[in-house]
């Protein structure tokens, strides 16, 4: 599965949701020069990628803006969606991975506190590792995949 392709699949479907939202979702311009292709489930794939943007589309603020990118570093594929909101707490991010956990502040919004649990089960399914970066305002998630073939 070719992770541009993916990133802009999942733009035409959840820009509207975000727009409806009072939000700005986009695609950021692409880190390294070939195309990735990376090996796996494109079902589960999307809906890790759909899990993390209504994520970000649920806990921002009007007007935010939510951005998706993909890339390699030294050949490991990834994909990040980023946004500036609140962020995450550096002390809660090892805990928001576990099933039904949520962020005290977020109780009062939609969810069951199951999305960043499947977003991690698909991921080590897919042998990627996810990070987690304070962006000042906002947050980065990066999912890592494994090294593989460039397109």
């Amino acid at each position: 599965m070719r992770l541009d392709q993916l990133l802009e699949e999942m733009l035409e479907i959840h820009q509207p949701i975000a727009e409806e939202a009072g939000k700005q979702l986009s695609l950021l311009p692409r880190r390294g020069v070939p195309r990735i292709e990376i090996l796996g489930d494109q079902d589960l794939l999307r809906q890790m990628c759909a899990n993390l943007i209504a994520n970000a589309i649920r806990h921002t603020q009007q007007g935010a803006k939510i951005g998706l990118t993909c890339g390699h570093e030294q050949g490991w594929p990834f994909i990040i969606v980023a946004d500036n909101g609140p962020g995450i707490p550096e002390a809660e991010r090892a805990k928001v991975f576990k099933r039904f956990y949520r962020l005290e502040k977020s109780r009062t919004t939609e969810g069951t506190g199951l999305g960043l649990s499947l977003v991690k089960a698909v991921a080590d399914l897919h042998g990627a590792h996810i990070v987690l970066t304070e962006r000042s305002p906002g947050l980065a998630v990066r999912v890592v995949f494994p090294k593989c073939q460039q397109v």
